[in-house]
């Protein structure tokens, strides 16, 4: 009897550890709720920006363009399985590219510009859904990955 006790005791204990993280976790959704991102990136002022990449730091450090007037950082251009699966090379240092993106203001008060669509040798990839501003490349419905 008491061996019983003890292993129903680990049971429950078991699938509480395991059970209480994926409770409460967004599973790569965004916001705690899994509903999108932490914010409507599309709430923020449409920007255009075009020139050469001059650097693409880690993931999630950006992608710095010299416009000829400015030094523009982009981010959120996405994993490289999303590029591979849409069939188009990343983005490289000296290539030309045009940026279509929101410039967003953060919680912090720092601002940030993040990349919708990209063109590349005449080619344009879509990053992000043009209306909720949700990547692309989280998966769902008619969606890559």
């Amino acid at each position: 009897m008491k061996n019983k006790s003890i292993v129903t005791f680990y049971l429950v204990l078991m699938l509480f550890l395991l059970g209480s993280p994926m409770a409460f976790a967004g599973h790569g959704n965004g916001a705690m709720d899994g509903t999108g991102p932490m914010m409507n990136i599309t709430t923020g002022t449409a920007v255009e920006i075009s020139g050469m990449v001059i650097s693409i730091g880690i993931p999630g450090a950006g992608m710095s363009i010299d416009t000829g007037n400015e030094i523009a950082t982009v981010y959120g251009i996405g994993p490289q399985r999303y590029w591979d699966a849409m069939g188009v090379p990343r983005p490289e240092v000296g290539e030309e590219v045009t940026v279509s993106g929101y410039e967003v203001t953060l919680s912090d008060g720092t601002t940030r510009i993040i990349a919708t669509s990209i063109t590349i040798d005449g080619q344009t990839i879509d990053l992000r859904d043009t209306n909720t501003g949700v990547p692309l490349w989280r998966g769902g419905p008619n969606r890559p990955n």
